[in-house]
């Protein structure tokens, strides 16, 4: 079983993911996160002309097809894997070429909640709200998203996705 998990900065991915993963049997869990990071020289700052930063990535492709050799090598070790994180629709389509995603969640808390748990991040992880609305704005207009099933968790708590998710796993 393969589940991937992703949705906009603060939206409770990694949290949710390293939780499921201690919950359920013969499971790991690949943090995209990890994996982009191995690759500090694809990451460039670029200021606009209104002067916010940003740091956008270059090697998603790369990033995908390391991500799909990873979760190949635990399953064809009896393992069960959940990828969590964000992506572009180029790594996910690099995964895809080598595994099926069984279950493919995006969490997606409304905006308020969503700034506000980004906000209560350390600094070293939190992303700012320009980068939380343009992430909620990229996850609910690009239309690679729209076969992943929409998880609204802006009332729950972290223990109640977890719950949900499990519970849709057995469908």
């Amino acid at each position: 079983m393969i589940i991937a998990i992703t949705g906009p900065a603060g939206s409770g991915k990694t949290t949710v993911a390293e939780k499921l993963a201690k919950e359920l049997k013969k499971i790991v869990n690949i943090d995209a996160d990890h994996i982009k990071h191995m690759n500090p020289g694809a990451f460039a700052k670029v200021t606009d002309k209104d002067g916010n930063e940003d740091w956008p990535y270059s090697a998603w492709g790369l990033v995908g097809e390391n991500i799909a050799i990873l979760a190949e090598n635990f399953m064809s070790h009896g393992y069960d894997v959940i990828i969590n994180g964000w992506l572009e629709v180029e790594a996910w389509k690099e995964i895809e070429k080598r595994i099926k995603l069984d279950h493919k969640l995006l969490l997606l808390p409304d905006e308020d909640t969503n700034i506000l748990r980004d906000d209560g991040r350390t600094d070293e992880v939190k992303m700012g709200e320009l980068a939380v609305k343009r992430g909620r704005k990229y996850f609910d207009s690009e239309p690679y998203y729209s076969d992943f099933i929409k998880l609204d968790t802006s009332s729950e708590t972290i223990e109640q996705t977890v719950t949900r998710i499990k519970v849709l796993l057995t469908k």
